[in-house]
């Protein structure tokens, strides 16, 4: 897309120098900073404020070598994401506030970041070198990856609006900004083709890794490289390499790593496309290709409720997505929905030990008043079918949160961050969680490992789906659904899908008809129908139901979910032939608790009897719709 049409772009005329790059004030634009919200203001201060007697913390060998040793990786990552986001802190305080007061600590930051051995953690490392057994970090260890340039994000981005003030103090220090971050990225970026994340090797599929490594190392060859021939040469390979991963986007604009990971991909490439549009004044400009219009409009698609949004894969529930980058993408396509889902989600305050994008977050403070002033609230599309994925979303009514949610996926299990969960699906009522899709928990070895499918969260019985003679769905390209029917109105809408072949050949499963259906007319409530036929009849067939509400039997045969304080859903089942058993969960850890809270149960329903086929029904209402 992008090499092909500006092939014979004239880069000489078309690209703005380094000094001209400005997306947004330096710090020395007093009415500009002081133009931000008072709120705002006041809170990014009083944030800052915690740090200023901040001790660093040490970057440990001991804790670089765990990763080999236990592969516990949440120490180094802690420390690393630390000393990031309240060295960001510290700087936007500075900004707003411009008296020097934190002054100090920034350079303290910017030092403590740049004598760091290896900006890469020993995970990314392996990305890179699959076969290393070395346990310690070196100083030439420079690889392009996430950390590298969320790291060049944070201090490329200083340099820019606290230059001025830096060079007050001494100008070794932006000096040794732009060395760290020459060394550490642009270099390597230049030097190797074979980066995975590139795409420019056979057989590698890229993920989120391209745009967030592609538009960081635009940052920095926009900001720090002179010579004409050289940056225009990076930014043509750059275009390169997220031509493959446009490429690599289904038709439909799902992310199939599910909405958690669309902030640095979907998201990553419109920053990659605002940076290329803003740094050539609009020449390269392709936020009128319908894909790249496709990709931004997926995210509100999966909007639930809130900051809920439809996970699958490795994603949460609720991720750390800012609304800015969905009203600056909607706002660049014309999408008044995306626009005022953006709107409508407040920036989250900086968290301690998480990614601080200096970039976005900067993009965000002087877009607040913008978004703040559009009084916007969520879009609540009624009906979404994105068909080459084959995730379906549907609602009792559009434009509102009140009534019934439904979720379903088909698609294969050799997706980015798979979890073996081929024709799961997801259930909210009036905006809350009823059956749900658990995530993951923290990042460790094992995460990426050759037994990643060993973890019980990954796994198809830990999601709404049938298990059959103990046999779980296996991940690969070739464990996928068929057969994908779809149809929506204004009384109904529902997807059917064949699951069979997403498990191996040992469950004895023939065809496995999976229909999702969300019926708005008469009573509403969600209806779950499979249609099965086996090899061999057996009696050693449940189906999973994961629930953060505690499931309550009731005397008719039902069962009750209280979703919400006082307000109860009602699942109905066939339990004539289905037996339940109600399973606590007592394994989760801290990223599904901060999903889903303490609790979860896993409500299985059991056959009673040996069958060979059969059809099961499974039906939820809205208690308060009943009467």
């Amino acid at each position: 897309m992008l090499t092909d049409r500006y092939k014979d772009l004239n880069w000489n005329d078309a690209l703005l120098p380094p000094e001209r790059i400005a997306p947004f004030p330096k710090a020395d634009d007093r009415a500009a900073w002081e133009g931000l919200l008072p709120e705002t203001r006041e809170r990014w201060v009083a944030l800052a404020e915690r740090y200023l007697n901040y001790d660093w913390p040490a970057m440990k060998a001991e804790d670089y070598r765990a990763y080999w040793t236990t592969g516990e990786l949440n120490t180094r990552t802690r420390a690393t994401f630390e000393r990031r986001s309240v060295l960001g802190m510290l700087a936007v305080a500075e900004c707003i506030e411009g008296r020097g007061r934190f002054l100090d600590q920034v350079i303290n930051g910017i030092f403590v970041h740049c004598e760091e051995t290896t900006w890469v953690p020993p995970l990314h490392r392996l990305h890179a070198d699959k076969t290393s057994k070395e346990c310690m970090p070196d100083k030439t260890d420079h690889i392009v990856e996430l950390v590298t340039c969320a790291t060049a994000d944070l201090l490329l981005w200083i340099r820019y609006t606290m230059g001025t003030r830096l060079d007050a103090v001494s100008i070794r220090i932006c000096r040794r900004i732009a060395d760290e971050v020459r060394e550490r990225l642009l270099v390597p970026y230049m030097n190797k083709d074979d980066y995975w994340w590139m795409g420019f090797q056979p057989g590698e599929r890229v993920n989120n890794w391209n745009p967030w490594c592609n538009s960081s190392a635009l940052m920095g060859f926009l900001l720090l490289e002179d010579d004409p021939d050289r940056r225009s040469e990076a930014i043509r390979k750059i275009m390169r390499s997220l031509d493959v991963f446009i490429r690599t986007y289904p038709a439909d604009g799902c992310c199939d790593e599910g909405p958690g990971y669309w902030a640095p991909s979907g998201g990553g490439l419109f920053v990659a496309l605002e940076l290329l549009q803003g740094a050539t004044n609009g020449a390269i400009d392709v936020f009128g290709e319908p894909l790249i219009r496709d990709i931004g409009a997926y995210i509100y698609k999966a909007h639930i409720h809130d900051r809920y949004f439809v996970n699958f894969a490795d994603g949460d529930a609720m991720p750390l997505i800012g609304g800015d980058v969905m009203y600056r993408y909607g706002k660049r396509i014309g999408d008044e929905r995306m626009m005022n889902l953006g709107a409508s989600l407040r920036e989250g305050e900086p968290v301690v030990h998480s990614w601080f994008g200096m970039y976005a977050r900067l993009q965000a403070l002087f877009h607040e008043r913008e978004r703040d002033e559009r009084h916007a609230s969520a879009p609540y599309v009624r009906d979404a079918w994105l068909p080459v994925s084959q995730v379906m979303t549907a609602r009792t009514a559009e434009g509102s949160k009140e009534g019934l949610f439904l979720a379903a996926k088909g698609g294969h299990n050799k997706e980015s961050h798979n979890h073996n969960d081929v024709g799961s699906f997801t259930v909210f009522i009036d905006g809350c969680p009823l059956f749900v899709d658990l995530g993951t928990e923290e990042y460790k070895a094992q995460t990426f490992g050759p037994d990643r499918f060993e973890l019980w969260y990954l796994q198809s019985r830990y999601h709404n789906l049938p298990t059959v003679r103990g046999v779980l769905q296996h991940e690969g390209g070739e464990y996928r659904a068929r057969d994908a029917v779809y149809a929506a109105d204004g009384a109904a809408s529902a997807l059917a899908i064949d699951i069979a072949d997403a498990y191996p050949e040992e469950s004895g499963i023939a065809s496995w008809q999976r229909t999702f259906k969300l019926e708005r007319a008469g009573v509403p409530h969600i209806e779950i129908v499979d249609r099965y036929v086996l090899q061999e009849a057996t009696s050693d067939i449940y189906y999973s139901l994961m629930t953060p509400c505690e499931p309550i039997p009731a005397a008719d045969g039902t069962y009750r979910f209280e979703y919400a304080p006082g307000r109860y859903a009602v699942l109905a089942f066939d339990r004539a032939h289905l037996r339940p058993i109600v399973e606590p969960i007592h394994t989760m850890e801290s990223r599904l608790q901060r999903n889903w809270g303490e609790r979860m149960y896993r409500l299985a329903l059991h056959e009673r009897e040996a069958a060979a086929s059969g059809t099961r029904k499974l039906r939820i209402f809205r208690q308060e719709d009943m009467k």
